[in-house]
């Protein structure tokens, strides 16, 4: 699909100039959590969660029970929710790509139309090495050093401090900001008393080791349930920090700038810890642990009335809701919709379409990356995946079975084909061929996303 997003997307700007309905809200504090699967927080049902400010938060937002991601990966998913965009349009299939320089983000939007835009992540993977700074007037990308040689990442702490000094000179200027949370990633690794909040016993393993990893990943090394709840303590743990430091992010918001704030914070992706077999690592499969993530509304100006929605959204959406919260236009463009109706009542079920970013051992150059990976579409009751490198297909009611754990294919043949169908046309829509731009033919890079354990 070669096409220019931003002829189209200018165009659409003059098209629609003095049409734009008034804004709802003049600050806008996106905070997205990397690797944070929504059944570890309270507010999705887990009791052994320590998540107080998501709960409160949910409690007085919009808590959106079923958003799926379309890719489980850290950059190509950050690249769909700043560019709404699904990754076959994007091109950006996996970590280490460079976003296209034709893809636009609404940073840019934002800068554009007098909004003051920053950004503060918290690892490599999202560097301004692979283009998604544009549009930011700050991207704090500075990952915290050690003597050893430095790290490529850095904790919730670090990253609230920065933000905070931005919003504290917020002004009166609108604002956009994107802050973003690694902890939950490998290595599970929470500062103290976070490690310790769920006291279980301590496991064969330990929680930081990429060596341990690869042995119960291969098969090598058994995992026993008590092992498993070990993992997920420390996993809980780096959940519950970010918990506290959002609360401590939201704190340095100016007072008055609180009523006409939109908050949004969303994962990025999910973690798989044993669920089919495959264990502490995600990208390679769409099980409902990889692409099953939380989403928070929350506004006084925006939300109303308090609720929970319950169709299925996607990351897809956030940019368009935004820009609307905004009373910005939402370019053509955008392959997604709006969630704001969602804060006024019930809304319309979206299909969903979800692809898979590894292994990265099968990307020939006379191939789309993405050809023999696996790739789901689920609507409201069902999900079918197909993983053509394991020659596998499946399918699930979500409604009757929604961990995931009875494949029904053969009970219901019809209506896999009738979805493999869909599935199939969605492919040839948006199948943009081989794509160049991927930065990881670079040693150095290649070995910096493998210190954060992608291989």
């Amino acid at each position: 699909m070669q096409r220019s997003l931003v002829v189209v997307t200018v165009l659409l700007f003059l098209a629609c100039g003095g049409k734009n309905p008034p804004p709802l809200v003049d600050g806008i504090l996106l905070v997205t959590i990397d690797t944070c699967r929504s059944d570890r927080i309270g507010c999705y049902g887990n009791a052994e969660a320590s998540t107080p400010f998501l709960d409160r938060t949910a409690a007085e937002g919009v808590l959106f029970t079923n958003c799926i991601a379309e890719i489980p990966t850290t950059l190509s998913s950050h690249t769909t929710i700043l560019s709404s965009l699904y990754p076959r349009t994007h091109r950006v299939p996996r970590n280490g790509f460079r976003v296209p320089e034709d893809v636009r983000t609404i940073a840019q939007i934002f800068r554009e139309r007098g909004f003051r835009t920053g950004a503060f992540v918290s690892a490599f993977s999202l560097h301004r090495t692979f283009g998604l700074d544009r549009g930011f007037s700050v991207y704090d990308d500075i990952t915290d050093e050690t003597p050893d040689g430095g790290q490529l990442e850095r904790r919730a702490s670090t990253v609230t401090r920065y933000a905070s000094e931005w919003l504290g000179a917020a002004g009166e200027e609108p604002f956009f900001l994107w802050v973003h949370y690694f902890d939950p990633h490998w290595p599970y690794d929470p500062p103290p008393p976070y490690g310790s909040i769920r006291r279980v016993p301590e496991g064969a393993y330990r929680t930081t080791s990429l060596e341990d990893l690869k042995r119960i990943r291969s098969g090598l090394a058994p995992l026993r349930p008590s092992d498993r709840d070990a993992f997920f303590a420390a996993y809980d743990g780096e959940i519950a920090f970010v918990d506290r430091w959002l609360e401590r992010l939201l704190e340095a918001v100016p007072k008055g700038r609180r009523e006409g704030l939109l908050l949004v914070i969303a994962g990025d992706h999910g973690e798989g810890f044993g669920e089919h077999m495959y264990f502490f690592d995600h990208g390679e499969y769409l099980w409902a642990s990889a692409v099953d993530v939380p989403l928070i509304l929350h506004g006084p100006s925006i939300v109303r009335e308090p609720r929970i929605e319950e169709a299925p959204v996607r990351l897809l959406d956030l940019a368009p809701t935004l820009l609307e919260a905004a009373g910005l236009p939402i370019p053509s463009i955008f392959e997604g919709e709006s969630l704001l109706p969602a804060a006024r009542g019930p809304i319309a079920p979206r299909v969903v379409f979800s692809e898979a970013s590894k292994p990265w051992s099968i990307e020939p150059e006379t191939e789309y990356q993405n050809k023999y990976k696996a790739k789901a579409v689920r609507d409201e009751r069902w999900k079918y995946i197909v993983t053509p490198f394991r020659d596998r297909k499946e399918l699930y009611d979500l409604w009757e079975d929604p961990s995931e754990t009875r494949n029904v294919i053969g009970l219901d043949p019809k209506r896999a084909a009738e979805m493999e169908r869909s599935l199939l046309e969605w492919i040839r829509e948006r199948d943009p061929g081989f794509q160049t731009g991927d930065l990881t033919v670079e040693a150095e890079i290649r070995e910096k996303l493998r210190a954060l354990g992608y291989y």
